[in-house]
């Protein structure tokens, strides 16, 4: 069994299985053997099979915290992180003092968005080992997605402190300077990240977001031989592509901006599952469902709490922001991107109910859509308490505007238009930081998606006439103050001066426009596109 788990260990993996397969062979309850042949399949690619072995460990020895963990670690890499937790959570209670364990857990309850829970975890780990950086920077991460930023530079803070050339924290922590708004020291930390190490590629990326690119310098040259020396087809090189298109697209050298930015998004699109077809029947059948025969059998709740603005559209469309012209008025709190409306819908409305989602709905009470409104609710007033108006800025929101107009009949919804070309070219642009647009690192489908998406805002303005307020970009930039008070009286809020200084708004903003809106409003981007020329004709052809 050591030879086997030293020839796992070196990498060797054919002679590592035919090892534990003899061990299993004579001894078949070798609880060991399994679980470790199973990590080694699951490592190879055949994670139903090693799955099942790590499975057959942990009911051979339920209390092996190490076993406990590992199984929590799979069931994470195969997306299943509810019950990753409890996998977790399980291997704690059996070793409470394993450091490894207690940063999953922690992150795993943040991935779930259980805040609360995952900094007491963390906060527990720091005060059994004050000096476990590890759980620090779980901890910051944690208050960063809470949405508590000021809590999480302190905790950078006391991370660097103990550790101050820990690269993963300088960066974190530059990170949360950016979101903060504070760009040239967001652009330190991560210069200072990458002299500690100089192969950090996130940290070259995220450095140039915050820098502006003026001229060939030292810094480009680092990222262009980096991006050289990384593996074809790696995470690194991804990450320095989106960097260094982000820099030449300064640089106002176009050709050479979208070729990187086409080799970025070509590597993203083989790492992820994206079903173009899937998700057009998926439009479709959330507009056979909510036709106006379907708004004439049901009646909007009877919930009058007009907390809630709803910012909705396309990514990169200009919903950040609008929500920080909304946010700066003084009766406003800007919340970001929220995921409580589809906790809500998915608690009222499962993807198993009767009838199947989204089709079983039309058969659905009314009350179900207030209960699902008054869970929509009471989820933002516990994370918000005492704010007037607290924005939602999740964009892809708009599928789910009929489902809002029947949870919460008197919440304001404003859909942010752009021009499609200049909206998919910056979604092009773009390394999102999750999964949830799978859809934008190809070209074709970035196109297709598009146009579905105009399809859908196009059935709800016929269907749901009058609910939804558009707020077009080029609008905006042309006449900033007479659209920004046009929004303000749709909203029903009295006129501030402060909405028309928006980039002195000291939020967090945690979207890939975290740098763009500390700047006053800027005409260049309007046209942008057309400076990319015929790179985007298949694009422009594809689009409706």
């Amino acid at each position: 069994m050591r030879q086997a788990l030293a020839l796992h260990q070196a990498g060797r993996a054919q002679q590592a299985e035919a090892l534990y397969g003899q061990v299993l062979a004579a001894r078949p309850d070798h609880a060991a053997a399994a679980h470790f042949l199973g990590l080694l399949m699951h490592q190879t690619g055949r994670r139903a099979e090693g799955l099942a072995l790590i499975e057959r460990s942990v009911k051979a020895e339920p209390e092996n915290p190490d076993f406990l963990n590992n199984h929590g670690a799979v069931l994470r890499d195969l997306g299943r992180v509810g019950a990753a937790a409890e996998a977790f959570r399980k291997a704690v209670a059996a070793r409470p003092d394993m450091p490894a364990a207690r940063d999953n857990l922690g992150t795993a309850l943040k991935q779930l968005g259980q805040f609360e829970a995952a900094l007491e975890v963390f906060r527990g780990t720091v005060g059994r080992n004050p000096f476990h950086v590890r759980a620090r920077l779980g901890l910051a991460d944690t208050l960063m997605e809470a949405g508590r930023l000021d809590e999480a530079l302190a905790a950078f803070e006391e991370a660097l402190a103990i550790r101050p050339k820990d690269a993963e924290a300088l960066h974190g922590f530059g990170v949360a300077l950016m979101e903060k708004g504070r760009l040239d020291e967001a652009a330190e930390m991560f210069r200072r990240a990458l002299g500690v190490e100089t192969r950090m590629a996130t940290a070259w990326q995220m450095l140039a977001q915050v820098k502006q690119q003026r001229e060939a310098d030292a810094e480009l040259s680092s990222m262009v031989s980096l991006h050289d020396r990384v593996p074809a087809g790696s995470l690194e090189r991804m990450q320095l592509s989106f960097g260094l298109g982000k820099v030449h697209d300064d640089l106002k050298d176009y050709g050479r901006a979208f070729d990187y930015f086409a080799e970025a998004n070509a590597i993203r699109r083989k790492g992820i599952a994206y079903d173009g077809e899937k998700t057009r029947r998926e439009f479709e059948a959330m507009k056979a469902t909510f036709s106006k025969a379907f708004f004439a059998a049901h009646k909007p709740s009877a919930i009058d709490d007009d907390t809630p603005i709803f910012v909705v559209g396309m990514p990169r469309s200009g919903t950040t922001l609008v929500e920080q012209i909304i946010s700066s008025h003084p009766k406003v709190f800007g919340a970001g991107e929220l995921t409580i409306l589809k906790t809500a819908v998915g608690k009222g409305f499962p993807l198993d109910m009767k009838g199947g989602f989204p089709a079983g709905i039309a058969d659905m009470p009314d009350k179900v859509f207030a209960d699902a409104g008054h869970d929509y609710l009471d989820m933002l007033h516990a994370r918000y308490p005492g704010y007037r108006h607290v924005t939602d800025k999740m964009p892809g929101n708009f599928m789910l505007i009929g489902f809002l107009h029947l949870m919460l009949p008197k919440a304001k919804i404003v859909h942010c238009a752009r021009n499609p070309v200049a909206t998919c070219l910056s979604i092009f642009k773009t390394n999102f930081r999750n999964d949830g647009h799978l859809y934008s690192y190809d070209l074709a489908e970035l196109a297709d998606f598009h146009n579905l998406y105009a399809d859908m805002m196009a059935h709800w303005h016929e269907v749901l006439p009058g609910v939804v307020h558009d707020v077009r970009y080029e609008d905006f930039v042309a006449d900033q103050e007479g659209q920004t008070r046009a929004l303000m009286d749709y909203l029903g809020l009295p006129w501030d001066d402060a909405v028309l200084s928006f980039h002195e708004n000291q939020r967090q903003v945690r979207t890939a426009s975290a740098a763009q809106v500390r700047q006053p409003m800027y005409k260049g981007s309007v046209d942008l596109w057309k400076r990319y020329g015929d790179r985007l004709k298949p694009l422009i052809d594809r689009l409706a």
